[in-house]
């Protein structure tokens, strides 16, 4: 059963990583376009770059400076890292096919213009993954690669000679580096999913009773929390109950322990089954369970729990007649959730002083929160 965290924004991994996907942003654009301003500002000193670089590195240089602009503005920020990737993947692999199917290149000054491709390739590979997550920075880099070899395969070098054996061994490192990134990628990508699912799984073993396979105390805990959260002062209000087997000392005593958990077992699905949607029920502890749930008022809660313990009163659990009381409290917004479960507590004890298999409502828990917070109250 999903059980409500309590917010805390500041701790959000997702906010973090949003923060820190937005601030790297910031660095990486702008020194991208300087990476790509040097060669530009060197070539007009002394020529070097080949055509499509030429053509290719200042509309490059734009988009990237233009890229560092936005990244300061509300554009959403997967718009501007899917621009980035885009721009610096079609790079990579346009640059490769203009190079082969440049014939007017000899396969030595090709091969020494390719020789600089690897670098921008295995920058837009390691870009994809910080962009996109798991699987699909994975099949994305895949594409990539499948980009590069359809290029190699449509203008495959032809020829004899050591230039042309130079042109091939460029190629060929170009593709086993690009491999060599997809290896680690994948490797890391089954490593972090096995760490989340392990993750995850702790998680849950944390908040979950072992018997009965319901929220333990802790959990209940925060779903009290996440459930006090959204009330309003004329809303709905929040109820606790809690129910705890009549003479569950007695059962095991004359039936042995197993027989008492297969009972706490059995109720556990009793409860679960009664339990109306948005509400939380678990262990608290012992044979005590608590329900947590939005009602409008305390009649409500009233015949919520009547119902319950009915239920319970005339089906066996286990193959024995099993009875509960219950006690239950009702608090509106604001919800201080210790003074709820004394309340409930409290309640509970009453019902069982009254005779047991019995409901019992607390006092009204918004007048007995304020006695307590009162001066008079603080000082004795």
């Amino acid at each position: 059963m999903h059980v409500p965290a309590p917010p805390s924004a500041s701790s959000d991994p997702a906010d973090l990583s949003f923060r820190e996907r937005r601030l790297l942003g910031r660095l990486v654009l702008p020194g991208g376009a300087l990476a790509v301003a040097l060669p530009l500002w060197l070539h007009a000193a002394s020529p070097f770059l080949g055509a499509f670089d030429q053509a290719a590195l200042p509309v490059l240089l734009g988009l990237l400076a233009a890229l560092s602009v936005l990244s300061w503005t509300r554009l959403p920020l997967g718009w501007t890292e899917t621009a980035l990737v885009s721009v610096l993947n079609g790079f990579a692999v346009l640059r490769l096919g203009n190079l082969l199917a440049d014939s007017t290149l000899a396969a030595g000054e090709r091969a020494a213009l390719l020789s600089t491709t690897l670098p921008w390739t295995i920058v837009a590979l390691m870009l994809n993954a910080w962009v996109f997550p798991g699987m699909a920075a994975l099949r994305l880099n895949f594409m990539v690669l499948c980009g590069l070899v359809l290029c190699m395969l449509a203008w495959w070098p032809q020829g004899t000679g050591p230039e042309r054996l130079y042109l091939l061994t460029t190629l060929v490192q170009l593709v086993l580096a690009t491999l060599a990134v997809l290896a680690a990628q994948l490797v890391a990508t089954r490593h972090t999913s096995l760490v989340t699912r392990l993750a995850r799984q702790a998680m849950a073993d944390a908040h979950t009773d072992v018997l009965t396979g319901l929220p333990n105390r802790r959990a209940l805990m925060l779903a009290l929390e996440g459930l006090a959260e959204p009330l309003s002062m004329d809303g709905p209000r929040l109820v606790a109950a809690l129910v705890d087997v009549d003479h569950f000392k007695r059962i095991n005593d004359d039936h042995g322990h197993p027989r008492g958990d297969e009972v706490l077992r059995a109720l556990a699905v009793q409860l679960r089954g009664h339990q109306p949607a948005g509400g939380v029920v678990g262990r608290y502890g012992g044979e005590e369970f608590l329900c947590l749930l939005h009602l409008p008022d305390e009649t409500a809660a009233l015949e919520f729990c009547e119902r319950l313990r009915s239920r319970v009163s005339r089906e066996p659990l286990a193959g024995l007649p099993i009875t509960v009381s219950v006690g239950v409290a009702v608090m509106g917004a604001p919800v201080h959730g210790p003074t709820l479960l004394d309340a409930a507590d409290e309640a509970l004890y009453q019902a069982k002083r009254a005779g047991r298999n019995r409901v019992h409502l607390a006092a009204p828990v918004a007048e007995r929160y304020e006695r307590q917070r009162s001066p008079v109250a603080l000082k004795t």
